[in-house]
């Protein structure tokens, strides 16, 4: 456990390094660029989204799930990776003049056909980069990590100079695929095929299924705000949108990436080895909880300093988004480990109908509810997200013998630790003059954020305290040592 700890810990500073490099980079390209370049990429990457669905189908999946990896299962992987990627490079490229057509912007073609390029180079990166995550190997993606972030950053800020506009993130998206998959490929230190076999497929497509269409319901959630604002609204509205996603979206950015590389072939061991599954989620999801629903709620105070401080004045219009969308994503992350663990128990495809009902409910909230404003989107979305919970509830009960009434005691506190924080910072924020400068703001807030935080995790007795004594236990050893 303490080895898997080393290397949680190694990940999420690794991946936090990065998050502040794109965080940077998120902020110089707000001041490069207007809402409409921005506009017009979101409504582009709509597609790249979805199509990396099916670019993947599953089999990223299959290889860190895998008990043991031959060569030849590895080239049948290639062999499907080669034959979705390029199907979707394809169709991506056909396609890019009818979602101009569809979204009434001529400027999304060249920016679709360029994102639909890295299509055709991602298969040879993506298998040895699953294999490094199955191993669980961090130093060699902390290497990756850090080359591809300086590439990435570089290449933007230096394509947006040059006046690249909307193209700025499709080239640099571009470059940022063909250093990742050549950096990969010498990272995973042990022979990969470079041609596919397509005899024994029957295993991956099977396993491929449910993950693709778990994946391509959860891409098709991520995408609907700028599908239906780009279609109802104009491209400044999916801009600030945007803007108010990301800023909520950082604590997600700061700590999923972690959740994210560990989650699958963690709860996979713990299936192979011990079999249930339910109590080591509980647990997780409590740790991550405890982290994410207070920043969250500091967030949906602090919106208007926030957004003032990063981007500016011109970008205003998105805070009353903020709020909402803070609780949409609270909702959203108290199921952040289900996927993972379904498909470490070998239940991929029970994932499907959760994700179908969200993105319904929220497609039938938002022409409900939507009256032309930010605001009234981002309620939908959350109204949509909170209707999908019992049924999220019910698929534990059934796949991971994990029944409401446990779920329910594990969750309470950790709802109550984030309404704490969130009490703190609007008795703080009510009690600072409107006048103040947001940094200041956001300093003193934030000080009494940190102190509700701690004082939370221990009156409640979450498991986050304890993780909290082994940190400090750990540093007096340390300590002591030195």
């Amino acid at each position: 456990m303490s080895s898997v700890r080393q290397k949680v810990a190694l990940q999420f500073i690794v991946s936090n390094l990065a998050l502040v490099a794109n965080f940077v980079l998120t902020i110089v390209l707000a001041r490069l660029l207007s809402p409409q370049d921005i506009g017009i990429f979101s409504m582009s990457a709509v597609l790249m989204t979805v199509a990396h669905v099916f670019r993947d189908f599953g089999v990223t999946a299959f290889i860190r799930r895998e008990k043991e990896l031959t060569p030849e299962s590895l080239r049948n992987a290639l062999g499907v990776l080669l034959v979705t990627s390029w199907s979707v490079a394809a169709a991506m490229y056909l396609s890019a003049p009818y979602w101009a057509y569809f979204f009434h912007e001529a400027r999304v073609v060249p920016v679709v056909q360029v994102l639909a390029l890295g299509f055709v180079f991602i298969p040879f990166g993506a298998i040895p980069m699953a294999i490094i995550s199955r191993e669980m190997a961090v130093e060699k993606s902390a290497r990756i990590t850090a080359v591809t972030t300086v590439v990435y950053f570089g290449a933007s800020v230096g394509l947006a100079l040059d006046g690249f506009g909307p193209m700025t993130m499709a080239w640099a998206n571009l470059i940022n695929i063909l250093v990742t998959g050549a950096m990969a490929r010498w990272a995973v230190a042990r022979p990969l095929p470079w041609l596919p076999a397509f005899h024994q497929l029957k295993g991956i497509v099977h396993f491929g299924l449910g993950n693709l269409l778990t994946a391509l319901l959860k891409a098709a959630d991520s995408a609907l705000p700028d599908i239906l604002l780009g279609r109802w609204m104009t491209p400044t509205a999916v801009g600030l949108f945007s803007r108010a996603n990301s800023t909520v979206n950082m604590v997600s950015t700061a700590l999923l990436p972690t959740v994210n590389y560990f989650a699958l072939p963690y709860m996979a061991k713990v299936h192979h080895a011990n079999g249930p599954v339910a109590g080591e989620y509980l647990r997780a999801t409590s740790l991550i909880n405890a982290l994410i629903l207070p920043a969250l709620a500091a967030i949906a105070v602090l919106a208007h300093d926030i957004v003032s401080l990063l981007y500016g004045n011109a970008w205003l219009q998105a805070v009353p988004a903020i709020p909402w969308l803070c609780l949409a994503y609270a909702i959203n992350s108290l199921f952040t480990l289900s996927a993972p663990a379904l498909t470490g128990v070998g239940k991929p495809c029970a994932a499907i109908g959760p994700n179908a009902l969200l993105v319904v409910t929220k497609v039938a909230c938002a022409a409900w509810l939507m009256d032309g404003t930010l605001g009234t989107f981002a309620l939908a979305m959350a109204l949509g997200q909170l209707l999908s919970v019992p049924y999220n509830l019910w698929i534990h009960e059934r796949h991971l013998n994990l029944g409401w009434a446990t779920w329910t005691r594990s969750t309470l506190p950790v709802l109550a630790h984030a309404l704490l924080v969130g009490g703190v910072c609007l008795g703080i924020r009510g009690a600072l003059p409107l006048g103040l400068a947001p940094w200041a703001a956001i300093l003193i807030t934030g000080v009494g954020a940190a102190a509700a935080f701690l004082a939370g995790c221990f009156l409640l007795s979450l498991p986050m305290a304890d993780e909290l004594k082994r940190m400090q236990k750990t540093l007096l050893q340390h300590r002591q040592k030195t």
